[in-house]
């Protein structure tokens, strides 16, 4: 099931779910609508939040990976941009 439903090209994914909530209130009194809503409602924001966390969690361990490196990155930045002066030196200075 998961290769079929995460392949499915957006405007039909979409378009599924909107047809599918047409039809659920067509068979469905206003109470049993408004409960199955709010139930999906929860699923959604269930998993949003989960993953929202989970993403919240893998960039902290990024950022304390990038914070516990040893000076490298700046040192390789001083470096470009020594070089790039000597390179803006070079055509200025030949003129």
């Amino acid at each position: 099931m998961e290769k079929i439903v995460f392949n499915i090209e957006p405007n039909s994914f979409a378009t599924s779910a909107f047809l599918i909530g047409l039809i659920l209130s067509q068979k469905l009194s206003l109470e049993e609508q408004d409960s199955i809503g709010n139930w999906l409602q929860l699923v959604g924001l269930t998993m949003q939040t989960y993953a929202s966390q989970q993403i919240t969690i893998d960039a902290s361990k990024i950022d304390s990976k990038d914070k516990s490196n040893d000076g490298s990155d700046i040192e390789k930045l001083k470096k470009t941009i020594k070089d790039i002066e000597e390179e803006l030196d070079k055509i200025y200075c030949d003129k």
